[in-house]
């Protein structure tokens, strides 16, 4: 029991090293943490997930106003929610993308 739970352990931490490998292989925010230890490449690492989910959210958020102040009708679609959540997913995805997809 004891060597399947090590084994485990063993795998996990491979799995961890593989994905902090192809996080600070496409981020050059994670380059400027190099060799200043694994706190800070995890916290650099959420950093530019953050980013890549709020920037989009927030862009269409604010285009979303702008076509409401201007294309303004009772009644009508509303423009700032379906833009903040198509933003929303664009920004999913890219994360997804950014780190699960692997160039073959």
């Amino acid at each position: 029991m004891k060597e399947k739970h090590d084994r485990e352990g063993r795998e996990s931490t491979r799995e961890e090293a593989r994905f902090l490998s192809r996080v600070e292989e496409r981020s050059w925010l994670l380059k400027r943490f190099r060799g200043k230890g694994i706190f800070w490449q995890s916290v650099a690492a959420l950093g530019v997930v953050g980013w890549m989910i709020a920037l989009p959210a927030v862009a269409g958020t604010f285009l979303g106003k702008y076509l409401d102040r201007r294309f303004a009708e009772t009644g009508s679609i509303s423009w700032t929610i379906t833009l903040m959540l198509l933003g929303l997913a664009l920004g999913i995805y890219s994360v997804w993308r950014f780190l699960f997809y692997e160039k073959r």
